[in-house]
């Protein structure tokens, strides 16, 4: 049975708590309850009715008339105000309402993401049930292709028909259950991210320290989507049938394609950025001799397959097709020594002017000063995934790398302390967001 000493009191007067500050970790009665929230207007409050949960965890086990309201750092455990006297005498203290909040906004933003992970993994797999639902439609349509043929053939080839419908029907069942497997593989980490989501949200509402504490969260490990085998059905091939050659020409069975469609990552504001499969090639291939009519090319960016752009010493911005001719053509005096060039997705062409110390970019309206390096004197340029412009500059003994905001602006410097001294030519990005430079 409770005794008066076991009744929890407010923390403004020895009236029975009644109600709890989530954002300010108070236990009040009611009726300083509006007076806690009047007192201080200006800091957000959130309050809840006060349940024996809170009173288990609030108090010290050590100083059982305390409330643990700091957290040690160095024993990962919230502590009294009397603690640090004794067991965690010179220990690094925190404010446990500080901890909470912290582990509370980051809860928050994970929710955040998980529901658009939520809608992307839902995407795959309504695309991977559409996926099969064709491809069963497509062999079914094979299968009875094949039907007719054996109809046509009759007993001739009854004996072959049989044997390719065996192989069909082994090869669609391998297919469907890499589809099915595909989708299993999806729905699982789709449950994943529901039960994060109703776990964040238990979290947020139950606002236990004690959980808070233990959170880990699943967000990085549920951004990237992984890769998977692709399907593509099999297809028949049906011959000219003629009867000296009956044997010969009875149809084949084209196997399946099986492929690997990249993987997706989702970036915290939602957006895809897929993930490749490409393998590099141990011995490069000529794919195609361009002459530029440059005698020394100083930059080069790809549009596409089929053009490229360049800047040699004639002090001009050429467009050129993989015949070697010039689709487009603009002079970009830098006196000999603008050193790289690169285009973006909308087709902005950036290049550098080093006597200038400037960006310039060449749009639909002609050339631009896009930013003024101040005093820094720009080298390698790259349009990096996420749309923004990646510069490389020295001066002096210093280097930095600046990423520039196309919209904005707005810029990000990465400097390279402790680094020999270094010419930077070339700048790009790979596509696991990680940026290389040539120097010499």
């Amino acid at each position: 049975m409770n005794t008066a000493q076991d009744v929890v009191r407010c923390s403004q007067c020895t009236e029975a708590v009644t109600h709890h500050c989530k954002i300010c970790q108070k236990n009040l009665c009611l009726q300083c309850k509006d007076e806690h929230i009047d007192k201080s207007k200006s800091t957000p409050h959130e309050i809840i009715p006060f349940t024996s949960k809170h009173h288990e965890w609030q108090k010290c086990v050590d100083h059982p008339t305390e409330l643990k309201t700091f957290y040690c750092q160095d024993c990962k455990v919230p502590i009294c105000q009397l603690c640090p006297t004794r067991n965690h005498k010179r220990h690094g203290i925190e404010v446990l309402k500080d901890i909470c909040e912290t582990s509370r906004m980051t809860i928050t933003g994970d929710l955040k993401e998980l529901k658009i992970f939520k809608v992307e993994y839902s995407k795959v797999i309504k695309g991977l049930e559409e996926k099969a639902t064709i491809y069963t439609e497509h062999t079914n349509h094979e299968n009875s292709s094949l039907m007719k043929l054996g109809e046509e053939l009759h007993k001739i080839v009854d004996r072959e028909i049989e044997r390719i419908q065996k192989q069909l029907a082994n090869m669609v069942k391998e297919d469907l259950q890499i589809l099915q497997d595909n989708k299993d593989e999806m729905q699982g980490s789709y449950k994943r991210v529901k039960y994060c989501i109703e776990r964040n949200n238990r979290l947020l509402e139950e606002d236990n320290p004690i959980e808070m504490l233990e959170y880990k969260s699943s967000a990085d490990e549920l951004r990237l989507v992984p890769s998977m085998k692709d399907v593509s059905p099999p297809k028949l091939i049906m011959p000219n049938i003629k009867e000296e050659k009956i044997i010969e020409q009875v149809v084949s069975l084209k196997p399946s394609v099986h492929s690997i469609l990249p993987g997706f990552t989702i970036s915290k504001a939602g957006d895809i950025s897929m993930v490749s499969t490409r393998v590099l090639m141990t011995e490069p291939t000529l794919i195609k001799a361009i002459f530029t009519y440059s005698k020394k090319l100083k930059g080069i960016c790809c549009e596409s397959d089929e053009k490229v752009w360049i800047y040699g010493d004639d002090e001009e911005i050429k467009q050129l097709d993989k015949s070697g001719s010039i689709l487009n053509v603009f002079n970009a005096v830098s006196k000999g020594i603008q050193k790289d060039i690169a285009i973006n997705k909308d087709g902005h062409i950036a290049f550098a002017h080093e006597e200038d110390e400037c960006i310039n970019l060449v749009n639909k309206k002609g050339i631009e000063k896009f930013v003024d390096m101040a005093g820094w004197i720009p080298y390698g340029l790259c349009f990096n995934s996420e749309g923004d412009l990646m510069v490389t500059t020295i001066r002096g003994g210093l280097r930095k790398l600046t990423t520039f905001n196309i919209e904005t602006s707005l810029s990000v410097d990465i400097h390279f302390s402790g680094i020999p001294v270094m010419s930077f030519r070339h700048t790009t990005e790979d596509e696991v967001i990680l940026f290389y430079y040539q120097y010499y």
